[in-house]
């Protein structure tokens, strides 16, 4: 398994920079003749996942009912969820680069649902903590970013305490020692905020509402080409303590209701 959110933000660590305004995921759609970002190389255009692999097409993303460390298994879909910290002292649940869905509350479960991820952290004063997942396409030893083409964005419900950010990774963003081609300024993710509640919630974070946080090389977000799906949480935000249930692609006829609850810029 590939933890890049452990070492990763070590190695390329960005420097705090002004730059120009955020970047919104709206743009990703728009072709035009700009150059290629600064942090990438055309290897993207014409290697092994040129063009971009098969959208996938289940909407699950998991419910954690099987307990295990991967999301649902779709045909040729790869992942695996992890933890990661800054270095600074802190506690979190799971401990890094570990993940362990956890039994609901005895007033909460059902026989259909019994699990969910539950995300505890404080103390940590750098960029926070991190829990998510990677994406891949696999086939014959081939792996790829995830085409999340088909969908929207994503759903899930969650409760707790904090403030959270919702992050995807695509090439642009990731360094290539974890399948991206970023060589500076790297995981300046594209991503949207969700505030929770103490009680259940449901959150959609559709693609057209996704920014990048600013302070990184700016690219535009792809969803053809999806290499993680993060839950994060910086410093300044600690302590947090949440669940996380049932997280699914956002079909594209759900796209009209993004203003969902407790979303927020």
């Amino acid at each position: 398994m590939s933890v890049w959110a452990v070492a990763g933000v070590v190695a390329c660590e960005p420097k705090q920079a002004a730059t120009p305004g955020p970047v919104f995921g709206g743009e990703a759609h728009a072709a035009d003749a700009r150059p290629l970002p600064s942090n990438m190389n055309e290897s993207i255009l014409n290697g092994p996942c040129s063009p971009a692999a098969p959208a996938g097409e289940t909407l699950l993303i998991d419910d954690f009912e099987d307990g295990d460390n991967r999301p649902f298994k779709e045909f040729q879909r790869e992942g695996y969820w992890y933890s990661a910290s800054d270095t600074t002292p802190g506690e979190m649940s799971p401990k890094p680069n570990t993940f362990a869905a956890e039994p609901l509350p005895d007033a909460e479960s059902t026989p259909q649902n019994r699990l969910a991820a539950h995300l505890v952290a404080s103390g940590y004063s750098d960029w926070g903590v991190v829990w998510g997942t990677s994406l891949r396409w696999v086939d014959a030893g081939v792996k790829c970013p995830f085409n999340g083409s088909k969908f929207a964005g994503v759903k899930f419900r969650a409760k707790g305490t904090g403030r959270v950010r919702v992050n995807f990774g695509i090439p642009e963003t990731i360094p290539k020692e974890y399948d991206g081609v970023s060589v500076e300024r790297c995981y300046d993710t594209h991503s949207r905020v969700v505030l929770l509640t103490p009680e259940w919630e449901t959150y959609e974070v559709p693609w057209a509402e996704l920014q990048q946080w600013g302070w990184g090389t700016q690219a535009r977000f792809d969803a053809t080409r999806i290499l993680s799906l993060q839950f994060a949480v910086d410093g300044k935000n600690l302590p947090v303590d949440l669940w996380i249930d049932d997280i699914t692609f956002l079909p594209t006829s759900d796209a009209a209701s993004s203003a969902a609850l407790n979303v927020q810029q």
